[in-house]
């Protein structure tokens, strides 16, 4: 038996790969409706659809160009984005687990472990408490895990806190907007069109987020109505985090797979979720395998995050003049940003002036 904490993505489809090679697999989920709350954009890449094939009815949007801006500039690139109904998405992918024979255990909230193979869950319908006995334990239950707990107690995690409102406001269906500069300190805001006339509004910063996001609001949107609030912590990825202690694992947000760049957790974790199955089922050290097959990509975006925290509004000003040209828009066209190393090495070859940044590096934040 492997039990699963979390029917998130991550949990979902871990539990997906591993049923599919024929393991025992229970998916623990606290709440009583897999999706909710939402607190993510639900922004990813095309390349999803190299993990899953998406339906229709979990596709918010599809969009084809970026505007990026910053104080006293502005550009725009080619993408190929998706926007995810974040709800409907996560009960996809548990969908899929359940259809695998996955048993799925709602209402069911994670108390604690007791020894390396016994997990204590409270079923919160009857409050009454439960033993479960696994060979593996795997915590996929959010940046601020309980499982993560166990496995590296004198790590301290870093998160973004993110403020997000779906408004009322006429957008162009097919572009987004992403802004940058010392109104967004240490990341960025961003305004994703669901539809026509609704939009994901949003920002993250390390500290006083209520403050820049009560101001981008305004600024934005004037006084156009709230529709619904999706706020969340976003966790900071550490190359020295441990995932792995004994039988027990970490996978997503739990364990801090997150693109710094973006914050971008879903395709990570997917392919976490490739790497943690062939780990269990081929005995391999999982700390190892994440480092190979991973922790390069997430250590650059981190490395990008740590320069970028260090520019001012005349940097971003002059990196978006750079990002402006012709052959560097053809190359952003090309590579994604769940590819980060062909991007950086082909964006060098196109423009080298791009390493006059790296004399903003000054260390992980």
């Amino acid at each position: 038996m492997i039990t699963i904490i979390g029917a998130g993505p991550a949990g979902s489809y871990l539990a997906y790969l591993l049923a599919k090679k024929g393991k025992d697999v229970a998916l623990i989920e606290e709440h009583s409706k897999i999706g909710n709350p939402v607190q993510c954009t639900g922004i990813v890449t095309g390349s999803i659809e190299k993990f899953v094939k998406l339906k229709n009815s979990v596709v918010a949007n599809k969009l084809n160009k970026v505007i990026i801006t910053s104080k006293n500039n502005k550009t725009d690139a080619k993408v190929d984005e998706i926007v995810l109904f974040r709800d409907k998405f996560d009960q996809y992918i548990s969908d899929l687990a359940k259809n695998q024979g996955v048993k799925i255990l709602t209402t069911h909230k994670f108390m604690d472990i007791k020894n390396k193979n016994t997990i204590r869950v409270k079923d919160k319908k009857n409050n009454k408490i439960k033993t479960i006995k696994s060979d593996s334990i795997i915590g996929a239950d959010g940046p601020s895990s309980s499982v993560a707990r166990y496995i590296s107690k004198n790590q301290k995690s870093r998160f973004y806190i993110g403020m997000q409102a779906k408004v009322k406001l006429k957008a162009n269906q097919n572009e987004f907007e992403t802004y940058f500069g010392n109104s967004f300190p240490n990341f960025f805001g961003w305004a994703v069109p669901e539809s026509q006339d609704t939009v994901r509004l949003g920002l993250a910063s390390l500290t006083n987020t209520k403050h820049y996001f009560y101001d981008f609001l305004k600024k934005r949107t004037g006084k156009t109505k709230i529709l619904k609030w999706e706020s969340g912590i976003i966790p900071i990825y550490n190359p020295k985090k441990i995932i792995q202690r004994n039988n027990i694992y970490l996978i997503g947000d739990a364990a801090a797979q997150v693109k710094a760049t973006t914050g971008g957790g879903i395709i990570p974790s997917f392919k976490a979720a490739n790497t943690l199955c062939d780990s269990i089922i081929n005995k391999k050290n999982y700390n190892k395998e994440f480092q190979k097959q991973s922790g390069k990509e997430l250590l650059l975006h981190l490395r990008i995050r740590s320069i970028l925290n260090n520019f001012s509004d005349k940097n971003y000003d002059h990196l978006l003049k750079l990002m402006n040209q012709k052959k560097v828009k053809k190359t952003l066209e090309k590579y994604d940003r769940d590819t980060p190393i062909q991007l950086i090495l082909n964006l060098l070859m196109k423009e080298p002036r791009f390493l006059l940044f790296a004399k903003k590096f000054k260390g992980f934040f």
